[in-house]
Formats: C-alpha cells, sequence, structure tokens
C-alpha cells in the first residue's frame, strides 16, 4: 500500500536502523493522537474510511518496524492544547479490534496546567479513563504538585510552545526547560513518579536554545540518578516526521549522560512497570501504597 512505501521511505529519513528487539522484552513509545490521525490520512488511500481494522493493521505495521512491541497514546490536555477525545481507529486500537494486536495501545493523557490547582484538577478528572498520565511543564511550581501526584505517571520539565503561547501550534516554537532540586526528586521516588525526556523539542529548536534544553535536561540527571528516580525516554511524536524509534531513544539518553544500563530502563522496564501498577490498581489487586492482593489470594 501508499502508507507501507511511504513508512519504509521515512524509516531511513528518521534515522531508524531496522532495530531488532530482544525476544521477550517490551519497547514503549508516548506518541500523540494527532500523530496517530496522520498516519490514518497517510494509510486512507484505498481503504474504507469506517474500516478500523485496516486502519489499524497499517498502524501496526508501522510501529513493528521501528521494534515496538507498547505505544501509549496521549491526548493534550490544558492551556489551548486540548484535542478532545480520542478517534475510533484509536478506540479501535485501545480494544485490540483484529484479534490479538502484535503491538499493544494504551489511553493517555499529557497534561500542561497553567498553576497546581488547575492541575490537580485536571488529574482528577483524567484519572479513571487513562492508564498513563504525563505532566508537561518548566514551571517548578508545578513540576512539583506533579512529583507529589500519586495519580500522575510521569513528568516531561519541558514545555513547547508556539509564538502564540498554543502549545504545539504552528509558528514560532518556543522551549523551555525545568528545574528540579533534590526535595523535587526525593518526592518523586516516594511517589513513584517518573521524570522523562521526549526527542520532539529538541527536533523543533536550533543552536542555543537546543544547546540550553540540552544542558538543563543534563542538570537533571544526576539528582534523579542520586535518587533512583525512574527516567523515560520515548519519541513523543506529534506528526509523521517527529517518529523515532528504541534505538535513537537510546541514543538520545545517552546524550543527556543516561548509562547504557539506564537507557535502556528508559525505553522498556520503567514504562512497564508503570503500566502494570496502574492494571493492579484499576483491577483492585493493589489496595493501597505497599498492600497488594497476589494472584494466589485472589483466585480462593
Amino acid at each position: 500500500m501508499a502508507a507501507n512505501k511511504t513508512a519504509n521511505q521515512n524509516s531511513s529519513q528518521t534515522g531508524n536502523r531496522n532495530f531488532q528487539s530482544d525476544s521477550g522484552k517490551r519497547y514503549f513509545d508516548f506518541v500523540s493522537a494527532d500523530f496517530i490521525e496522520e498516519l490514518c490520512f497517510r494509510a486512507a488511500e484505498g481503504l474504507d474510511p469506517e474500516d478500523f481494522f485496516s486502519y489499524s493493521e497499517e498502524i501496526h505495521s508501522f510501529f513493528k518496524r521501528f521494534g515496538l512491541t507498547d505505544v501509549i497514546i496521549f491526548k493534550k490536555v490544558g492551556k489551548d492544547k486540548s484535542t478532545g477525545g480520542f478517534s475510533g481507529v484509536c478506540d479501535a486500537l485501545f480494544n485490540g479490534n483484529g484479534g490479538e494486536p502484535s503491538v499493544r495501545y494504551y489511553r493517555g493523557v499529557e497534561i500542561e496546567a497553567e498553576n497546581e490547582n488547575t492541575l490537580s484538577a485536571l488529574i482528577r478528572k483524567e484519572r479513571p479513563g487513562a492508564d498513563f498520565i504525563a505532566v508537561r511543564s518548566s514551571d517548578e511550581k508545578v513540576i512539583r504538585a506533579a512529583a507529589e501526584s500519586s495519580d500522575a505517571d510521569l513528568v516531561i520539565p519541558i514545555s513547547v510552545s508556539d509564538s502564540a503561547g498554543k502549545t504545539y501550534g504552528a509558528g514560532s516554537i518556543h522551549v523551555s526547560g525545568g528545574r528540579i532540586n533534590h526535595i523535587v526528586a526525593k518526592i518523586a521516588r516516594d511517589k513513584k513518579t517518573a521524570f522523562g525526556f521526549d526527542i520532539y523539542p529538541f527536533l523543533q529548536t536550533k543552536g542555543y536554545r537546543r544547546s540550553k534544553i540540552f544542558a538543563d535536561a543534563m542538570d537533571m540527571i544526576p539528582i534523579l540518578r542520586k535518587y533512583q528516580v525512574p527516567v523515560l525516554l520515548f519519541s513523543g511524536a506529534d506528526s509523521f516526521y517527529d517518529m523515532r524509534g528504541p534505538y535513537e531513544s537510546e541514543a538520545f539518553g545517552r546524550l543527556l549522560g543516561l548509562s547504557q544500563d539506564e537507557t535502556k530502563a528508559a525505553v522498556s522496564l520503567y514504562f512497564e512497570e508503570i503500566i502494570e501498577r496502574r492494571k493492579k490498581q484499576k483491577s483492585g489487586q493493589i489496595i493501597m501504597s505497599g498492600v497488594e492482593i497476589v494472584e494466589d489470594e485472589m483466585n480462593d
């Protein structure tokens, strides 16, 4: 299909080197619902608009070429960037329509809030329907509030906005990195809140701006490492040409100062731990922090 040809061309353009995943190991990415819509648009030639199964197969094939086994699709919430709900294709992916999917998909939310109170309200609103919640902000107060929330899974301490102040909008892109201290890192560790860095903001900047956010991110790594806060790495793709695979995410992590073992965990193990913990909480297997019903007890 036309989409397959385009996707293959894109693999070389984005630097994907035919990533071969270890047998049985899971590789994750965190991408926007807008990106999924763009993939559907590119695959639309010759497909029935209501045939969600065919669209799903095209998307499975695309992500498999990048070596991914699990994809979190996020909608954007907060400030001026709300994208509403998920499309029918996204729902089909979440529901695993078409038999046993080769790639698993999860409902994600990326929140960007003006202040701590707004953040808390948005997290409470979105948590029941979300498998994974990320908070993006360069504001130190919002970053701390996100780290303190047991319902937030990830803090992305880099904000991205256009010249009009609308996140991920068209026009002149403005990227700013946040700051963390030892107190925030300790809180994040105790609350099991991860920190993460996506490649997307670094693709949107150059020169001094890019070097500045690299420096900001690199300054955070030693503090996060000291308190054993999980660091996640992902593409954060918002469009077709933003997509990167685990190989590129691992290389990106090395640039930030992570070790080889840390980068491998950042694209796989840490994501898996968060997803599985949230599943157990939803099923009632985890009653409260530190209290879990093991499977044998649930079957008695």
